[in-house]
């Protein structure tokens, strides 16, 4: 179906599918465009180069393209859209979106894609901002993503036993922070979204632990900048699943910044979301879905390709192994899950709700076991720094 041209109450937002007709408000030089469903396409696309290129009833425009992640501020720019469109029209398009972008519209030569990192950055910090909220519902409210916490926690609680003092990256709501703490470790939380630490912060208030807690605003590739804050080899353990690893294009500043933070023979756990899960394999290969069962393999693994609402890289196990291996060894590899499927097919768990545990029982069993352990929708592999 061919577009229609701007009419006022509709623009066209161009994108590598072709154009796209959208609702939005404009306040000066700054358009707001709403996307209800995450799945859409479109902001990503902006989001990915930074970049916006706009028909308007006046002509084309291109802007820089960014989220907005100020939920006060989105609540008042969907009020513009309501009063706009009317309640009937806000109602079916715009209530409750995903997304809320503004686009700072220049003149054409002046603006340009961003540099390639520094764009993802910002819209991987931006992305987490805005979900922080509502992230420990993203957690809890999925079956298989509480047992990927589940299998986590099971492994770092025997392991820093006695392990005072603790680095975690990537610490997202505190799903692993908040356990450890209660049980008297001291932690530093390392996360790139300012929000996400507020939450644990928030939490840790509560319950009156706050006194263990220390949070820096940082990536991953970051962490060298905590090395001159705190020193070399200051903590006892590190820990970091599901979620920052795969944010980095390259392991080696990663896997060189948290050799110099921790001591001697200290234990370092990485999550990571594999590039080879053999439940997607196999079912998307059954289903004949060949695209989907190698989607993981070519980075990134872009949005819709993954569950991720951002472009993220899958990692082998024999990836994580070449990247840390001038400062660490190996001490094991644990598929999760192996038999189970991932948690955006968690549907198919739920089937099997009333024998979970059973399953769940036979799923950690198997992926402690090669080559099941190397073939999981993520791997848990422990590190003993050299």
């Amino acid at each position: 179906m061919a577009a229609r041209p701007p009419d006022g109450e509709s623009l066209l937002v161009a994108t590598p599918r072709g154009a796209v007709p959208l609702g939005y408000v404009q306040d000066g030089p700054t358009v707001y465009l709403v996307a209800r469903e995450r799945s859409a396409q479109w902001p990503i696309e902006l989001l990915r180069t930074g970049v916006a290129e706009l028909r308007l009833a006046d002509g084309a425009h291109r802007g820089e393209a960014a989220l907005v992640r100020d939920a006060g501020e989105s609540v008042q720019i969907l009020e513009r859209f309501r009063r706009k469109y009317g309640d009937e029209r806000f109602a079916r398009w715009y209530d409750r979106p995903a997304r809320v972008l503004r686009v700072d519209l220049v003149d054409q030569a002046s603006v340009a894609p961003g540099h390639e990192a520094q764009t993802y950055y910002r819209w991987l910090e931006s992305e987490f901002d805005v979900v922080a909220a509502d992230y420990d519902h993203h957690i809890t409210g999925n079956r298989m993503n509480r047992l990927l916490r589940d299998r986590s926690l099971a492994r770092l609680r025997p392991l820093f036993r006695d392990a005072p003092r603790l680095l975690e990256v990537g610490c997202g709501s505190g799903m692993e922070t908040l356990p450890l703490l209660r049980e008297g470790h001291s932690v530093t939380a390392v996360d790139i979204s300012e929000r996400m630490l507020d939450v644990v912060r928030t939490k840790t208030v509560a319950e009156k632990i706050e006194s263990r807690l220390t949070t820096r605003q940082l990536r991953a590739s970051e962490l060298s900048r905590l090395v001159d804050e705190v020193g070399p080899e200051a903590f006892d353990g590190a820990y970091s699943t599901y979620g920052a690893i795969n944010c980095e294009p390259d392991l080696r500043p990663v896997s060189a910044a948290f050799h110099d933070l921790l001591k001697p023979n200290a234990s370092l756990v990485l999550g990571i979301y594999n590039r080879w899960c053999l439940f997607e394999l196999l079912g998307y290969t059954m289903s004949l879905q060949g695209a989907r069962a190698f989607g993981r393999r070519s980075n990134p693994v872009r949005v819709g390709a993954s569950r991720f609402c951002v472009d993220v890289y899958a990692y082998s196990v024999s990836d994580v192994v070449r990247a840390f291996h001038d400062g660490f060894r190996v001490a094991s590899v644990e598929g999760v899950p192996v038999a189970l499927p991932p948690s955006d097919l968690t549907g198919y768990a739920e089937k099997f709700a009333r024998h979970f545990d059973q399953l769940a029982s036979f799923d950690a069993w198997l992926g402690r076991r090669w080559p099941w352990s190397t073939l999981g929708d993520h791997f848990l592999v422990t590190l003993t720094r050299r």
